[in-house]
């Protein structure tokens, strides 16, 4: 038999008290009357409409948990999730000028002999570090977790240097 323990305010105490009953027997009753209540009765439209939603619940659940094809028989792509990250859609230039500007400032901190945070370059140029992040990967420079000094945060690394000239040179840099 499993064990219920059952807070109980002071008038619910002494109404037990006065059954001459045990608390657990009349606990034990009291769950057998709640659980042995009659459900209410539908109406044949209540319970039409009831089987109705149940279908189309089931429908809809099913249309979310197949891959839909289109009639020549190819599978259709996945569209990407609602909360995918996009790419920066800035004009090419804009987007060339703003990944120069940030292998710039990066180069000048590795020549003061430090390493920046990606949070730093961000705000120098007026980005989130998210976005700069989506600049500077596909040209192939990404900041690193790590720690200095006692400071987590995703940092440029020294090691960058070489990939952060080769960018500034082939951009013009």
């Amino acid at each position: 038999m499993g064990f219920l323990g059952v807070r109980i305010d002071q008038e619910l105490e002494e109404k037990i008290k006065n059954t001459g009953r045990s608390r657990s027997e009349v606990v034990r009753d009291a769950l057998r009357a709640y659980f042995e209540v009659d459900q209410p009765t539908l109406s044949k439209d209540q319970e039409a409409l009831v089987r109705e939603i149940e279908r189309l619940l089931e429908e809809k659940i099913l249309a979310l948990n197949t891959v839909k094809q289109d009639p020549s028989g190819a599978v259709k792509r996945k569209q990407a999730p609602f909360n995918a990250v996009k790419q920066p859609s800035g004009q090419p230039d804009q987007d060339q000028e703003l990944i120069k500007k940030a292998a710039k400032a990066i180069l000048d901190c590795f020549d003061e002999g430090r390493e920046p945070l990606i949070g730093e370059i961000a705000e120098g140029l007026g980005l989130s570090s998210g976005s700069l992040g989506m600049y500077l990967k596909p040209a192939g420079i990404k900041a690193k977790p790590t720690g200095r000094q006692g400071v987590k945060g995703r940092y440029f690394t020294f090691d960058l240097r070489e990939r952060v000239e080769e960018v500034l040179c082939t951009r013009g840099g």
